[in-house]
């Protein structure tokens, strides 16, 4: 018990910032992966033979345009066609040149993105000609996108890692040696990996690199039947940086719910981001982003903007009889004599302040853990009995039982040690749980 009482007073000042928040992006908008189409140089092979576009509403695909040369350059019109659907359009830069080997790149990427501006096109993305890539061209591409795409690779990028935001990789289709059978595949592992595909694509039909009409159509197709999350590039870069940042987003209790209030991670996100999200201790309350009601999904989840940059919980509190108990014989929690919140010291409780747990216990429980406020944002800490550190999480709950259920997830069977309290650190309490 000694060791016990020297690890929680190790720890019990570290962490405590850098928790999840009471919102957790659903991966890939409720999809089990994504996939982005891209067209590279802005020819017009591609607006001539895409139209099968037009018969899939849900679907929308990315073209990387060089601005002063190519198809885009003598003619516009076909492109912006794209563009009034629904299509993205990006950055190729403006003359295609090489941007390692002594290009202006104030001109080929802040020219071409400033003349695209002037179409009323905020390319918020844009590809490397020849995927020719280093961190001079990265800290240029930064100035004036959120999100870059590169090449060369299996075009993968998963969810819980944050990627190069510079070089996001991507499948490069070449008129030799690329097939069908292999991109299905790469679709296939998006799926059951649960990843985003990026497929780079030039010619449609026509001009290099070409991609039949026929293939490029039974892609699209078949990555709609693997149920993935089809949409341009930019759409699903930014739900997927976004994430990155509004499950770091801390809460802040109000009177009758929360706020949680967060920071774009770029000045080139795309002006809307819709994210769908569950919001935890939502549930019985009003979810609001600017005054304006977010009504929940037929699922529960909430589909919020992330560009509003906050959002609030508000209403009556649940009440203790909606607070979860814990009755299975595989999961319990014991109290310390304190029924709240209570002011405890940094080290581990001593063997005469806990109490062993059966079962049996648990039912007459409830009435004596319920919070003196109902639910609120409580931060808690689950240590083991060595009192290694083992989870640490912002929960919003109305009993210490239902915390316990809100952070045992992933947690293996055995008698662990919770500290919990306030979100700022103070007025913690420890108690001995049981999963």
């Amino acid at each position: 018990m000694e060791c016990l009482k020297l690890s929680f007073a190790a720890l019990s000042l570290a962490a405590v910032s850098a928790f999840a928040g009471p919102i957790t992006t659903v991966p890939w908008n409720g999809h089990p992966g994504a996939a982005s189409f891209t067209f590279d140089d802005g020819l017009h092979s591609q607006t001539n033979n895409l139209t099968f576009l037009d018969n899939m509403p849900d679907v929308t695909v990315t073209f990387f345009v060089c601005t002063n040369t190519m198809g885009f350059g003598s003619n516009t019109q076909p492109h912006l066609n794209y563009a009034k659907k629904g299509h993205e359009i990006g950055n190729h830069t403006a003359a295609h040149k090489n941007l390692t080997q002594n290009a202006d790149l104030n001109s080929e990427i802040s020219g071409a993105a400033s003349k695209l501006r002037g179409m009323g096109l905020e390319a918020t993305s844009l590809a490397t000609p020849y995927c020719a890539q280093n961190q001079t061209v990265k800290n240029a591409i930064n100035k004036e996108h959120f999100i870059s795409r590169g090449c060369g690779g299996s075009g993968l990028t998963g969810w819980d890692t944050e990627p190069d935001w510079m070089q996001i990789d991507s499948h490069y289709w070449q008129q030799n040696g690329s097939t069908v059978s292999a991109f299905k595949s790469s679709a296939d592992q998006a799926a059951s990996q649960s990843k985003w595909h990026v497929q780079l694509n030039h010619g449609v039909g026509a001009d290099w690199d070409v991609i039949s009409a026929a293939d490029i159509k039974t892609l699209i197709e078949y990555a709609v039947s693997k149920k993935l999350w089809v949409a341009s590039f930019s759409t699903v870069g930014a739900y997927l940086r976004a994430h990155f940042t509004i499950d770091k987003a801390a809460a802040t209790n109000t009177a009758n719910g929360f706020t949680v209030k967060w920071t774009s991670p770029h000045a080139h996100m795309p002006k809307s981001v819709p994210l769908r999200v569950k919001i935890q201790g939502a549930q019985g309350k009003t979810v609001s982003q600017k005054g304006k009601e977010v009504k929940p999904n037929s699922d529960g989840t909430y589909t919020i903007e992330f560009m509003a940059l906050e959002l609030e919980v508000s209403g009556e509190a649940l009440s203790s009889s909606s607070s979860k108990q814990v009755k299975s014989s595989s999961s319990s929690v014991v109290l310390s004599s304190s029924s709240k919140l209570a002011e405890s010291s940094s080290s581990a409780p001593s063997s005469s302040s806990m109490q062993s747990s059966s079962s049996s216990e648990t039912n007459g429980i409830a009435p004596r853990i319920a919070f003196e406020s109902g639910a609120v944002m409580v931060h808690c800490q689950v240590f083991d009995a060595n009192g290694q550190l083992m989870m640490s999480k912002n929960v919003m709950a109305g009993s210490a039982s239902e915390a316990w259920n809100n952070v045992k997830a992933g947690l293996m069977n055995g008698v662990y040690f919770m500290r919990y309290g306030k979100i700022d650190g103070r007025n913690t309490q420890i108690i001995q749980v049981r999963k």
